[in-house]
């Protein structure tokens, strides 16, 4: 295996159709070299081949799980960037009373015939909104996952953002001095 990979590193590193000389000392450890010595064998190496560029990444799952394939987005269309600005991965929102406001990013603007969309927790709200700012009722206390589409005519999905990841905290009427909550606002006296 070492040999292996000193092969592949002198292949690496030389130049263009470049020549390795190989040979086994008295000792019978194999060694290599760009340098002849007496006694050494010839290696031909072949030309590197240029790397294929990497794919761009998809930054888009289909739906559920963040482990499934990669949606190819439909053809003909121009968009760079969809994402969700708000609320943040791992964001803890807190007293929203079940009102959920979104904020998306998207690069170019919305085609014509296209709409947004929104899922929660894998879930389609059936939004069908044109604007990048949307409010999301019935988000209430716990763990969720958001993710925003992008449609088209057909109701089919074009384009979707990666998953992001939050929770909602209410604080509770019956602890009102829970540790954990955040501190509540005094009203001007003015």
């Amino acid at each position: 295996m070492r040999k292996w990979l000193i092969l592949v590193s002198l292949w690496t590193l030389g130049a263009s159709g470049a020549t390795v000389w190989t040979w086994v000392d008295e000792n019978g450890v194999t060694h290599y070299s760009d340098t002849p010595v007496p006694g050494a064998r010839r290696i031909d190496l072949p030309e590197p081949r240029p790397a294929a560029p990497a794919p761009a990444p998809q930054a888009i799952p289909r739906a559920g799980a963040a482990t499934a394939p990669q949606v190819q987005p439909e053809r003909g269309h121009s968009y760079r960037l969809f994402l969700v600005t708000s609320p943040t991965e791992q964001q803890t929102l807190w007293n929203i009373g079940g009102t959920l406001e979104v904020e998306l990013r998207l690069e170019p603007q919305l085609e014509a015939g296209h709409v947004i969309d929104i899922l929660i927790d894998g879930e389609r709200r059936y939004l069908n909104t044109t604007s990048l700012q949307v409010t999301v009722p019935e988000v209430f206390r716990g763990v969720h996952t958001l993710q925003a589409a992008i449609l088209d005519a057909r109701g089919e999905i074009v384009l979707r953002s990666l998953p992001v990841t939050f929770m909602v905290q209410q604080t509770s009427i019956l602890n009102p001095n829970n540790p954990n909550a955040p501190p509540r606002r005094v009203p001007n006296a003015g």
